[in-house]
């Protein structure tokens, strides 16, 4: 599909009928600097009176779903936890479904118990997992993990984000320190959350769909319409959040729409 470029007046919209389920970016989509898009909650609400199914994407690495749940409600946002997929959720996944390996996890103090029984201090490793570890970085962590990389430990990198926007502006992300590691290793990480192919299939395994019946919706070229591509599944890219039409002009990865915002969304599907 060619994309159609579409604004508050609606001149497109998505065959109702193919589409059972949503998969529906956090930061930047439903609200930016820690404040909510203007009518993030009317749309989500009208998407679920609709009768669709709805999961919340994000590659947020340093919190629980419990604790995005509640953050999201202080903002009048209703979402369960078990909408939200998280990059620590397909991390979790990952270590899961490889019992039989050990790894040195590089998380946050929210998630340290979550990866606690993976996690090995002392001995070699098969994986070095590296999260949203902002609040206990430094260099004996991270030489640590790179001495493990060089010893033949694959790095695996929950999500490979640049850089968040918070309230209080820019900070680095999880990417600055997995590159780090695959600079000085001259290895390549290997990426759980968005773009993963794979973290756009688990979620949509979730709601027993097929990605032909999904539509993702989100801010950023390279994560969100990226994975909405790599699935198959139909895109919508708002200009909220990161959005920037320098950015969607020299992306090689096409949204199948553009809106103004998520409030737009309900409308391309009426």
């Amino acid at each position: 599909m060619s994309s159609q470029w579409v604004t508050k007046a609606g001149k497109a919209t998505i065959q109702r009928g193919r589409v059972r389920a949503l998969l529906l970016d956090l930061d930047g989509t439903l609200y930016f600097r820690g404040e909510p898009i203007p009518h993030a909650d009317q749309a989500t609400a009208a998407l679920r009176e609709m009768g669709f199914q709805l999961r919340f994407l994000t590659n947020t690495d340093s919190k629980t779903a419990g604790t995005l749940r509640r953050e999201l409600g202080e903002m009048g946002l209703a979402v369960a936890e078990a909408e939200i997929f998280s990059a620590a959720t397909a991390a979790l996944r990952f270590l899961q479904e490889r019992p039989d390996k050990r790894y040195y996890c590089l998380v946050s103090q929210e998630l340290t118990a979550a990866f606690a029984p993976f996690h090995a201090a002392e001995g070699a490793v098969d994986y070095v997992v590296v999260g949203d570890f902002r609040d206990s970085v430094s260099y004996d962590l991270l030489n640590t993990a790179f001495r493990h990389v060089m010893a033949g430990a694959e790095i695996v990198a929950l999500q490979k984000g640049r850089y968040f926007v918070s309230s209080a502006g820019y900070n680095l992300d999880t990417g600055a320190f997995v590159q780090l590691l695959e600079y000085s290793s001259g290895k390549t990480a290997r990426v759980l959350g968005k773009p993963s192919a794979k973290f756009f299939r688990l979620a949509i395994e979730q709601m027993a769909c097929s990605p032909e019946q999904v539509v993702v919706v989100g801010d950023d070229v390279t994560t969100d319409i990226a994975g909405a591509r790599a699935v198959g599944a139909l895109s919508v890219l708002v200009r909220t959040g990161k959005y920037s039409d320098e950015a969607l002009e020299r992306s090689s990865v096409k949204p199948d729409y553009v809106v103004d915002s998520i409030a737009d969304v309900p409308h391309l599907l009426v």
